[in-house]
């Protein structure tokens, strides 16, 4: 009879020791599974503002690669910064240019000085438009804005709404570089991947989206 009361006393000991065993594991598990947590920031708090082109930026020349409606186009893309506006021209290797477009930034307006024909059609010109805007940091007139803070990395998340549309801008907190802006409207997601900064500029650009696939790699002067 004691021999049996051991045993039990022995089993039960086990039982308790396996499912504390298990508690903590899936604890763990559960705890590392967590995803991120946006946290507001208070608009009293000075932080770093999102940017993509610096002050400073003058110019720069991309290697590009664009897919857009089923046309596959490749050359090399200038970007030039004249006060706060921009003017992105995108040409072929031998000097065939493929669109000219200018970009206002005070006024949030775009003036189109050269496309060709392939292009020349309203989706595409929209397209083009909405999706420099978003690189040139353009929003229309009573956009709302709101800051947040990812509370795993630590990294700053700028959101823009305008009625049925929200970009949202993933920033370095301490010197603002943006490395992903995100969007979604009609339907359609919208990423744009930026890499490698240097002082002036991102060293390649990425963006995808339905109908739309453009890759920008600067160029070294």
């Amino acid at each position: 009879m004691k021999l049996m009361m051991k045993n039990l006393m022995r089993n039960k000991s086990f039982l308790y020791l396996l499912v504390v065993a298990t508690i903590i594991f899936l604890s763990g598990a559960i705890s590392g599974c967590r995803t991120a947590e946006k946290v507001l920031v208070d608009s009293q708090i000075k932080l770093s503002e999102p940017w993509i082109f610096s002050t400073d930026f003058q110019k720069a020349i991309y290697k590009t690669n664009m897919m857009i409606y089923g046309n596959e186009l490749s050359g090399l893309t200038l970007i030039k910064k004249t006060g706060k506006n921009f003017r992105i021209v995108f040409m072929s290797e031998i000097g065939l240019k493929y669109y000219d477009m200018e970009f206002f930034t005070q006024n949030d307006s775009i003036k189109v000085h050269h496309i060709i024909s392939i292009l020349d059609k309203k989706p595409v010109l929209e397209l083009l438009e909405d999706n420099f805007s978003l690189i040139f940091l353009m929003f229309p007139a009573k956009t709302k804005e709101q800051v947040y803070q990812d509370s795993m990395s630590q990294n700053m998340i700028k959101e823009f709404k305008h009625k049925r549309d929200r970009s949202r801008y993933t920033y370095n907190r301490n010197f603002g570089q943006v490395s992903t802006i995100r969007k979604k409207t009609g339907g359609s997601n919208l990423i744009i991947s930026l890499n490698s900064f240097d002082h002036l500029a991102p060293q390649t650009i990425n963006l995808n989206q339905r109908n739309l696939s453009l890759r920008l790699d600067k160029i070294e002067p």
